[in-house]
């Protein structure tokens, strides 16, 4: 029992997400201090855009951040539920799941923040063009993987099933971020190419300045709720140690 009580006082001590300069907190002050300085560039330093974008694509700035955030968010699932497979270790099935919700909440950012957009740009609040369609087919696969968990009690098999689901679920990732590129032409444009930027020199800074804040802040996230699962785990173990004592 004492030992099953250091667990939890050890997962408590981390559900900060950890100390020192790559714990959460950390990680949240760096993610705060890139994040404002993206959103001063953005709008004091990157001159509005010349096309028929104008001043709405300021939003760009953060759209395409926290699209990248979501993608990366779908990465670390996918990553976790390859090591699950190799090794059964559940903490990786603990990491899996806050990958995938992660990266479900940044899409729906992305969606709100996209339409936006879409209606101060363009006049629509939604066109089926490639890359709203595939994002939006993303949202719904990464919604079945919770539809999934709840259906399956046992944990071992949930968490294989769920690790399955999230390899699988990514193949529509890689389609998501090259839809621009390779589907036909739809309201988005292609921002950065290869061996072209696409954009001025400040437009360009603000953009991987706002990129590099909101990737810290999904690594912050991630170290948070990562914490707090691994201590619901804790805390059900000695409820689970303490009910068998008491037989």
């Amino acid at each position: 029992m004492e030992a099953s009580e250091a667990r939890v006082e050890r997962a408590a001590g981390g559900t900060a997400g950890g100390g020192g300069p790559l714990g959460a907190p950390a990680l949240f002050a760096y993610a705060g201090a890139a994040l404002a300085a993206g959103l001063l560039l953005a709008f004091w330093y990157a001159p509005v855009d010349a096309s028929s974008l104008g001043f709405s694509q300021k939003i760009l700035y953060y759209h395409a951040p926290i699209s990248w955030a979501a993608l990366v968010a779908f990465g670390v699932a996918f990553v976790a539920g390859i090591l699950y497979l190799r090794s059964s270790d559940l903490r990786y099935d603990r990491l899996g799941l806050v990958g995938v919700r992660l990266g479900l909440l940044f899409s729906l950012l992305v969606m709100g923040t996209g339409m936006i957009w879409g209606q101060a740009a363009w006049g629509t609040w939604w066109a089926w063009e490639p890359r709203l369609t595939t994002f939006l087919i993303a949202c719904l696969l990464y919604a079945g993987y919770f539809v999934l968990r709840s259906m399956v009690d046992e944990e071992a098999r949930r968490a294989t099933y769920a690790a399955v689901f999230a390899v699988i679920a990514f193949v529509d990732v890689p389609i998501t971020f090259f839809a621009t590129r390779f589907l036909p032409e739809g309201l988005h444009p292609v921002v950065i190419r290869a061996g072209d930027a696409g954009m001025e020199g400040s437009m360009l800074l603000s953009l991987l300045v706002s990129m590099l804040g909101m990737t810290l802040l999904l690594a912050a996230l991630v170290r948070l709720e990562y914490a707090a699962e691994l201590l619901k785990d804790e805390i059900a173990d000695l409820k689970t140690s303490l009910w068998e004592d008491g037989q």
